[in-house]
C-alpha cells in the first residue's frame, strides 16, 4: 500500500524531469551505417593506423573495420552526421588502361537530422557525384541508414546493383551479395586525432596533369567538399530516383582544343621554318 502511495506521488515528479539530450558521439553511433558490400570486395573501410605506420597492400587491409564520425551542426543549428571510409586503395578502372586506380581511398555518407535529432535526410557519395535520399526512403536497420557499397571504387547507394555511369567511367556495381558490416565508430574532430588536421595526401599516387582520367591519392576528410559545408553539399546532389549524372565533357573538349593548338603551333612554327631555309 505504502508503495502505491509513493508511486502516485512521486509519478508526476519524475514525468517532470527532461530526458537527457544525446551527445554528438552518442547520435554518431546510433545512426552509424550498415554497409553491405558487394562479393567481389576483399573487406569493409578499416582503421587508418596501419596504414600511417607505412603498411601498404594487404598489410593495410588486414586492419580492424573502422568507420570516422564527424559531427557538424549548419547555420541554422541543424546537426549533421557524417561517417568517413578509408580504404587502402581504389581497384577500378577506367576502359582498358589502368587509369582510375589509385592508393588511398577515403568516401564519405552523411545523415541530417531534423526536430528532436530525428534522421531525415541520406547523402551517398558516389565519386564526384553524390545522391541525396529522403530517410523515408532509404533501407533502415533499426535507426541506421543501409548503404551498398559498389565494388573497387567504394561508392555509396541506396539501393543494390548495378549503377549506370557516363563514359568513360565504367558502372559501379553495388550487388549487395557480400558481407553485412557496422564497423565502430571513432569520432573525429577538426584537429584530433592529429592526422586529421594534416593536409598531406593518403597514397603514393600522383595524376598526370594531361591525364583527366587518372586520380591521385587523395586528401583526408577535413580537406574534402562537405567536411564544413553539410548543407551545400547535400544541396549539390541528385535527387534518390535520378538516373546517372551527366559527365563535364567541357573537361575532355578543353583537352581535345589543347592537344589541336599544340600540334598546330608546331605545324605553323614548321612551316615557317621552311619558308626562311628557302629565302
Amino acid at each position: 500500500m505504502l508503495a502505491l502511495l509513493a508511486a502516485a506521488l512521486l509519478g508526476p515528479l519524475v514525468a517532470a524531469v527532461p530526458a537527457r539530450a544525446a551527445t554528438d558521439a552518442e547520435l554518431l553511433r546510433r545512426h552509424a551505417p550498415v554497409l553491405v558490400l558487394d562479393k567481389r570486395e576483399p573487406g569493409p573501410p578499416v582503421a587508418v593506423d596501419a596504414f600511417l605506420r607505412g603498411a601498404r597492400g594487404a598489410g593495410a587491409s588486414a586492419a580492424p573495420a573502422r568507420v570516422y564520425g564527424h559531427a557538424v551542426r549548419d547555420v541554422g543549428g541543424r546537426l549533421w552526421l557524417q561517417y568517413w571510409f578509408f580504404y587502402p586503395d581504389n581497384q577500378q578502372d577506367r576502359g582498358i588502361v589502368r587509369s582510375g586506380r589509385h592508393e588511398g581511398d577515403w568516401e564519405m555518407l552523411q545523415v541530417g537530422l531534423g526536430a528532436a535529432e530525428f534522421p531525415r535526410v541520406v547523402t551517398f557519395a558516389q565519386h564526384s557525384w553524390r545522391q541525396g535520399c529522403s530517410w523515408a526512403n532509404v533501407a533502415r536497420a533499426g535507426q541506421a541508414p543501409v548503404a551498398y557499397v559498389a565494388h573497387a571504387s567504394h561508392a555509396t547507394y541506396p539501393r543494390r546493383g548495378t549503377h549506370d555511369r557516363p563514359l568513360p567511367d565504367p558502372n559501379d556495381e553495388a550487388r549487395g551479395d557480400g558481407r553485412r558490416v557496422r564497423p565502430p565508430v571513432v569520432v573525429i574532430t577538426d584537429s584530433r586525432p592529429a592526422w586529421v588536421a594534416s593536409p598531406m595526401r593518403w597514397g603514393a599516387s600522383r595524376a598526370a596533369w594531361w591525364n583527366p582520367v587518372e586520380q591521385s591519392s587523395p586528401a583526408g576528410p577535413r580537406f574534402q567538399a562537405g567536411w564544413s559545408a553539410p548543407v551545400a553539399w547535400h544541396a549539390g546532389a541528385r535527387s534518390c530516383a535520378s538516373g546517372p549524372p551527366g559527365y563535364p565533357w567541357w573537361v575532355f573538349a578543353g583537352l581535345g582544343a589543347l592537344v589541336v593548338l599544340v600540334f598546330t603551333g608546331k605545324a605553323a612554327r614548321a612551316h615557317l621554318a621552311r619558308v626562311l631555309e628557302r629565302t
